[in-house]
């Protein structure tokens, strides 16, 4: 796997890795959605779908999909019931999403790291496959508390790597030698591919995650892990302290 794609939690140099990240979706985005079905075998809807359910009850609720790609999740909210906005970086997506209707919404172009939102506007925010590819944690963490209303709930969607020895070594080869040979040949971008195959073999792993949340004041905070420890959604809330 080529080492310049592998992730890296960047406080030092968070621009330019952005800079490089929304180039990358924006040049997959005919694609992007195919490439899912196919290399997560289809279950990646089955995926979303957990994460909107771990929320709770939506109907009603000012909902916010971060780094939303092309609406997937937004349109499940949208069938939920919730007033749900769009927010990601890539114009490309969102371009995609408003012609395929998955975002009624509307949506924002901008950067999760500094949301162009009021205070306390939203019930629950919800992020699916997105958080692995921002480098600075916790400016996101710290926009995601601002945004909710106490008592409002953050839901992430993420891939992982499973604990078990024999499924981390399938694993590990599925991402190594599957993943960007297969979305390099649907795509035409194999170091897209290459790049996120990186991410997830590197990303810090859940618990890590649920307690860089915890020390940013989220409370109630839940780990889930799905299909052999391959995915997981981490739920927690913001407290009434926070306000």
């Amino acid at each position: 796997m080529d080492k310049r794609h592998l992730y890296e939690m960047d406080n030092a140099t968070p621009g330019s890795r952005k800079r490089y990240i929304r180039s990358m979706f924006d040049s997959i985005t005919v694609s992007y959605d195919r490439v899912n079905r196919v290399l997560s075998l289809g279950i990646d809807t089955r995926w979303r779908k957990s994460l909107v359910r771990a929320a709770g009850p939506l109907k009603d609720r000012q909902a916010l999909d971060i780094c939303c790609g092309s609406g997937a999740v937004s349109a499940l909210l949208h069938r939920e019931g919730a007033r749900a906005a769009g927010l990601d970086f890539s114009r490309n997506m969102l371009k995609k999403g408003l012609e395929k209707g998955r975002l009624p919404g509307g949506a924002a172009a901008a950067d999760a790291c500094a949301m162009p939102f009021g205070d306390a506007v939203f019930d629950a925010a919800f992020i699916a496959f997105g958080i692995r590819n921002i480098p600075d944690l916790a400016p996101f963490m710290d926009e995601a508390l601002r945004v909710l209303k106490p008592g409002g709930k953050l839901a992430i969607l993420e891939l992982s790597r499973p604990q078990n020895k024999i499924a981390a070594f399938f694993h590990s080869l599925y991402l190594e030698k599957i993943v960007p040979r297969i979305g390099g040949m649907i795509s035409g971008k194999k170091s897209a591919y290459d790049y996120l195959a990186g991410t997830i073999a590197t990303f810090i792993d859940p618990k890590t995650l649920q307690k860089m949340l915890e020390e940013k004041k989220f409370a109630n905070c839940r780990v889930f892990p799905q299909t052999l420890g391959a995915t997981f959604v981490l739920v927690c809330e913001k407290t009434k302290e926070d306000e």
